[in-house]
């Protein structure tokens, strides 16, 4: 995956959890693929441009539950995962699947809640 589009990913994850505003947003479809959205997760942005398909949703669940829910369904979809990370702070996975990269960001938004970004780009 580029080092690029994980640059992006972060640096769009760390902008979104510092305000997060919540609205009625629709899943991608693109994103089904990889995963339905997260149980109970809120939509709160949605971007799709250049083929590259974001969804920012924020949960009251924890980011240990959150991360090992997308580990299931990104095998149980088909996509391999190349890396997996678990700090303090933030937890994430990355996968490849044919000709796309998926990536997935956990954090901790100001609010106390978890916040997800689940992003699909394609291989560069």
């Amino acid at each position: 995956m580029s080092k690029r589009i994980m640059i992006c990913a972060v640096l769009v994850f760390f902008a979104l959890s510092m305000n997060v505003a919540l609205s009625d947003m629709v899943y991608p479809t693109e994103l089904m693929e990889v995963s339905a959205p997260y149980p109970e997760a809120t939509i709160a942005q949605t971007t799709n441009a250049s083929g590259t398909v974001m969804v920012t949703m924020e949960s009251n669940d924890n980011r240990n539950s959150i991360f090992e829910f997308y580990k299931t369904e990104l095998a149980a979809n088909g996509w391999t995962i190349t890396a997996e990370t678990q700090s303090q702070g933030a937890s994430g996975l990355i996968g490849e699947k044919g000709s796309n990269n998926v990536v997935v960001n956990i954090g901790t938004g100001q609010s106390g809640k978890s916040i997800i970004v689940l992003m699909l780009a394609p291989k560069q």
